[in-house]
């Protein structure tokens, strides 16, 4: 039986690895074994790993990993010391294959400890363009790997333009696909319903009859020293209308921390005693927060949600400055600068054309089977790798 290892880091990774986890866990010919670290064990992003476990994956490690500081410097200690962890980790639970998702720097850690320890690196979402360190760390993440299960054809392209043997690269789509496509419907009235019982705990409410923008905006890394700046003008921005507000946290790249003040400062002194319109949540459960894609009025921000979901239900977005340029996306998705006058009239632009056809980009919702069935019968490669240029 072949020992697949995953390593989840963030909500947003474990959403593009669920569904293959799902299928490696039920296949007959594999077994799971799943390490969780990163911001799932911290409590300002919400500790995901107890959602993980309510999903049924027990965690064979825990990797303490993130230091504070919210820059440059923390993140890439950050980086060395889950090295060091993983290493440990690796060492102990001697998989076969070690599944590593995305592009972050989390999971540049992920993949330099399983290749200097031999041990084989498949790799999810290879071959994509995006702006950011995610670019590089990507593209790294493609050497480092001895299989490669992209979501596009362009993806595919690219991997094997980059020297990657055509046998071992995979068009299989992205396995977050698969679960936004399973995901009971929910209208307006039902999913805020659920999201004032379930995940907000005080007592300012979202008003189920009334329309919402959903807001997610993280620091860029290659633009650090800026962030403050581009959410003062997103935020800025968004007084200019009347719809309710959801926000997202970001996540914990550097920068982060002054993101969170500002949009603090904002809510306490700039919105003008409006400060119950807009509410902000540490973490949303994803089958929520497929709900609330769904029945937004926009997705506003920097998100890969904004490309790779909001496609599927036509959801407008404004995609703001360069963490997500060049990333295939629908006509759903209108970019602005980071300038408010620029994200204010996107914003108008998008209300004012409403919903957009769906577009099946990323996959058709069987991501997670086809993953299991590469990783349970193929012959792996030698572990090592043949480059080419």
């Amino acid at each position: 039986m072949r020992k697949i290892c995953a390593i989840t880091a963030n909500r947003a990774d474990f959403s593009r690895m669920e569904s293959a986890l799902i299928e490696i866990k039920n296949h007959p010919d594999l077994e799971l074994q799943l390490v969780v670290m990163g911001s799932h064990l911290l409590e300002k992003t919400g500790r995901t790993a107890e959602e993980i476990k309510r999903k049924g994956f027990d965690a064979d490690w825990n990797v303490q990993m993130e230091l504070e500081g919210g820059n440059p410097v923390s993140m890439t200690k950050s980086v060395g010391l889950a090295i060091i962890e993983l290493t440990t980790a690796l060492e102990h639970l001697r998989p076969d294959v070690v599944l590593v998702p995305v592009d972050r720097f989390e999971s540049l850690a992920m993949g330099v400890a399983a290749a200097l320890l031999n041990i084989h690196v498949a790799h999810i979402q290879g071959g994509e363009v995006t702006g950011t360190i995610d670019e590089s760390i990507r593209h790294a993440l493609s050497k480092l790997s001895h299989l490669h299960l992209v979501a596009t054809e362009k993806s595919r392209e690219r991997v094997i333009k980059m020297g990657e043997p055509e046998e071992n690269v995979f068009n299989v789509g992205c396995p977050g696909t698969d679960l936004i496509l399973r995901v009971p419907p929910l209208n307006r009235e039902e999913v805020l319903t659920h999201l004032n019982k379930e995940v907000i705990k005080g007592p300012e409410k979202f008003d189920p009859e009334k329309p919402y923008l959903l807001v997610v905006q993280h620091p860029v890394t290659t633009e650090f020293g800026s962030e403050e700046k581009q959410i003062i003008e997103t935020l800025e921005a968004l007084k200019k209308f009347d719809e309710q507000v959801l926000m997202l946290w970001p996540n914990i790249d550097a920068g982060s921390d002054a993101i969170s003040k500002i949009i603090r400062k904002y809510l306490a002194t700039h919105f003008d005693g409006a400060k119950s319109n807009v509410l902000v949540l540490k973490h949303i459960p994803h089958e929520l927060f497929v709900n609330l894609l769904r029945n937004a009025s926009g997705l506003i921000g920097n998100s890969s949600s904004g490309i790779r979901e909001a496609c599927y239900f036509g959801l407008p977005v404004v995609n703001i400055g360069s963490r997500q340029q060049s990333r295939e996306r629908g006509s759903n998705v209108l970019d602005a600068s980071c300038e408010r006058n620029d994200i204010e009239n996107a914003i108008r632009r998008q209300l004012s054309k409403g919903r957009w056809p769906a577009e099946y980009i990323y996959g058709n919702g069987t991501a997670g089977k086809q993953i299991a069935e590469i990783l349970a019968t193929i012959k792996l490669p030698d572990i090592q790798k043949k480059i080419t240029y």
